[in-house]
């Protein structure tokens, strides 16, 4: 619900009267469909639920009537802004309401759409702004279900996401390491390096979490064992190998600002 809630006080903020749409029918001309959108609007902001007779159809007829009287009307200059500013604010209530109650289609397409080289967040992020402009751009007029278009829609968005992620790891498959740019160190350096570097993994100096700590143990096991690859530590702790290579570099910048302080290395 929190994230509901900020997903769409962050689209309502960008909202402009111009780009309200709505799919051109007479019967949004009628005062019925007015008095139906009012209504539908009221209760939603009043924390009633609608009628239960009340589809999914007429959900999105009372959203695009509301969408036809803040611009259709808007172009008359004999209109008072307050008006347009009731009915554009009806819109944003119904629209919310429909965005709340069609979550489960964007959760159920991250989950069957999983990929190993894209983060669970990411992916969930994605397909809730495919689900906003599925409910923005769906016609009621055209006879179809919306969650057949909202996962056209979705699906679509996460196929450009995993497409875009692996585009991006092809360009850059390496993480950019600040102690390639310094100076080789002699071995003495190394030695004490190496010391200084057990001490603060000991003593926890860079503040690593319990699962920093796992992922840098497996990464760099400190017995004879080969380190296991990021597929492999994802498979283990349950994460997914791009969430697994960015706790790695979380936890390296830690141990690197640690052992920046410590007073033997400057």
């Amino acid at each position: 619900m929190n994230a509901t809630a900020t997903l769409t006080a962050s689209n309502n903020a960008r909202i402009n009267r111009a780009r309200l749409w709505y799919a051109p029918h007479p019967h949004l001309r009628t005062v019925s469909a007015a008095m139906a959108a009012c209504n539908t609007a009221e209760r939603i902001s009043s924390a009633q639920q609608p009628d239960p007779e009340s589809s999914e159809q007429s959900l999105f007829v009372a959203m695009h009537t509301c969408a036809y009287r803040a611009t259709a009307r808007a172009r008359s200059p004999a209109t008072p802004p307050a008006e347009r500013e009731k009915w554009t604010t009806r819109w944003q209530t119904i629209r919310g309401h429909i965005v709340e109650r069609n979550l489960g289609l964007a959760h159920s397409m991250v989950g069957r759409f999983s990929r190993a080289r894209v983060d669970h967040d990411d992916l969930l992020s994605e397909a809730m702004f495919g689900l906003v402009r599925a409910v923005d751009r769906y016609n009621p007029w055209r006879g179809y279900r919306f969650s057949t278009y909202a996962c056209n829609v979705i699906i679509r968005a996460l196929m450009r996401r995993s497409r875009n992620q692996g585009r991006y790891q092809q360009r850059f498959p390496l993480l950019y390491a600040e102690c390639f740019e310094h100076p080789r160190r002699d071995d003495s350096d190394d030695d004490l390096y190496l010391e200084r570097l057990k001490r603060a993994v000991n003593r926890n100096a860079g503040a690593l979490t319990d699962i920093e700590s796992r992922v840098l143990a497996k990464r760099f096991p400190s017995n004879a064992d080969s380190p296991l690859t990021f597929r492999q530590i994802s498979r283990v702790i349950g994460l997914s190998r791009e969430r697994v290579r960015q706790i790695e570099g979380i936890a390296l910048r830690k141990l690197r600002t640690a052992l920046r302080a410590d007073p033997l290395l400057r």
